[in-house]
């Protein structure tokens, strides 16, 4: 009977045990267990009171996530605004609140899209307060046709071009796009026009670029970049009444570029310049265009096709490519293709010291390995990589003759250098050297 009784007293204190465990998982009191405090939120959206546009959305609609600072940390709350059980208890720890319109925001929207965040620590026992505003976080797009326009072309393309393979395109339709710009902190658009002409059939086409910074207007309050909120305003007038003798119209195009902000009464006009004069139709001859002044350039040595003969007195003395970017450079990328295998061979292993010039290529700027490196094939010259913000470099191909040298004749083939330069505006240009090293002369 004692046993009995042992038996069932053990099993009423692990009951009790198990109970209490229980309690302490649901309550949060046992040691080591989360301490909590609490989170009262206050989402509000820019324009709201004002209702200035029939798309701004409510509060109460927007998309809220409470998610720990701490690497891989599962949101506490993924829910609407108008959910959110608010003061809302919570762990204690770091946290960040994001509201957002629902969804993911894309390159191009037909509707702007609000987003906003805040940080904040939660402390145990106590209501902690964070309040995020929620801002259009792409750019409105509107283009407006002046008077003809519609009588002058059949059928229209207007694209804008961000230079970081994003693009904006109208087609025979002027509705308001939204784009999403702010990531990639663009400074310059290009304006591409395609246009055929409703008299004829022919095609016209031309480019021109506008930059922020141009603006007849510069606030200290605005980024320099192209960002959310902001309303860029094009509108495209067209004259082609002037018919000399041959009877061929010429075509000319006011292009205007008015940059408004959510926040500003007033709106600042962006000057545009040409890229390509308008290509007139029933030419026999392409027009001469006119060079940007601040595109980066290259000028190769040899026409870009370097020829001359192993251990022979036709190999150039050097080989310099002379490189200018205006506007400052921000990458020089270079890429090599080996004219035969044993050199292929050699600048496969050369990742091994940092140099990939075979699959992701070799970025210059900045990098002091290159420089020790051409230095050392040029018999100890000093050589230097460029910097970011250099607007000239000399690139002195010349460097690699003697490493090429050593691993023979590339004939038919070429050694092949591709160079990419992109700009501090993201204005980018590729171009390639060949080298052709011919058989040494028995």
């Amino acid at each position: 009977m004692r046993k009995i009784n042992i038996f069932a007293l053990s099993a009423v204190l692990v009951a009790c045990a198990s109970s209490c465990e229980l309690k302490d998982e649901l309550t949060g009191d046992r040691n080591g267990a989360s301490e909590m405090g609490a989170l009262e939120l206050a989402v509000k959206v820019q324009g709201e009171e004002t209702r200035a546009e029939e798309a701004v959305p409510a509060a109460e609609d927007m998309y809220v996530e409470v998610v720990s600072t701490e690497d891989g940390a599962e949101p506490v709350y993924g829910g609407f605004y108008r959910d959110l059980e608010n003061p809302m208890r919570i762990p204690v720890g770091t946290y960040t609140v994001k509201a957002h319109t629902e969804g993911e925001i894309a390159k191009e929207m037909d509707a702007p899209y609000y987003g906003g965040d805040d940080e904040l620590v939660i402390t145990k026992d106590i209501t902690s307060q964070a309040e995020v505003t929620c801002k259009i976080m792409n750019t409105k797009v509107i283009l407006n046709l002046g008077d003809g326009f519609g009588g002058t072309f059949s059928s229209w393309t207007v694209t804008l071009d961000n230079g970081k393979e994003s693009v904006l395109t109208f087609t025979d339709g002027t509705a308001p796009k939204y784009w999403y710009l702010a990531e990639d902190q663009v400074t310059s658009l290009t304006l591409n026009f395609t246009g055929t002409l409703a008299d004829g059939g022919a095609e016209l086409t031309w480019q021109k670029s506008f930059t922020k910074t141009d603006a007849d207007e510069v606030y200290d309050d605005v980024e320099d970049y192209f960002t959310g909120g902001e309303i860029l305003d094009i509108t495209l007038n067209v004259d082609g009444a002037d018919v000399p003798e041959d009877n061929r119209p010429q075509i000319s195009f006011d292009v205007d570029v008015e940059l408004g902000f959510t926040d500003k009464d007033e709106t600042v006009e962006i000057p545009v310049v040409d890229v390509t004069e308008p290509e007139q139709p029933g030419g026999d001859e392409d027009p001469e265009q006119p060079e940007n002044p601040d595109m980066p350039t290259m000028i190769m040595p040899s026409d870009g096709h370097i020829i001359y003969t192993l251990n022979g007195n036709d190999q150039p003395a050097s080989a310099n490519v002379e490189i200018k970017a205006p506007k400052g450079l921000k990458s020089m990328n270079v890429k090599i293709v080996a004219g035969n295998d044993d050199f292929s061979e050699t600048i496969n292993d050369l990742p091994s010291m940092g140099l990939d010039f075979v699959n992701d290529g070799v970025e210059m700027v900045d990098n002091m390995i290159i420089g020790q490196v051409l230095s050392s094939f040029l018999g100890g010259a000093p050589v230097s990589a460029p910097a970011t913000g250099d607007t000239e470099y000399t690139f002195p191909v010349g460097a690699f003759f003697g490493l090429m040298n050593g691993f023979g004749a590339t004939a038919p083939n070429a050694h092949k250098f591709i160079i990419s330069l992109e700009d501090q505006e993201g204005n980018t240009l590729e171009e390639e050297l060949l080298v052709t090293i011919n058989p040494a002369v028995e």
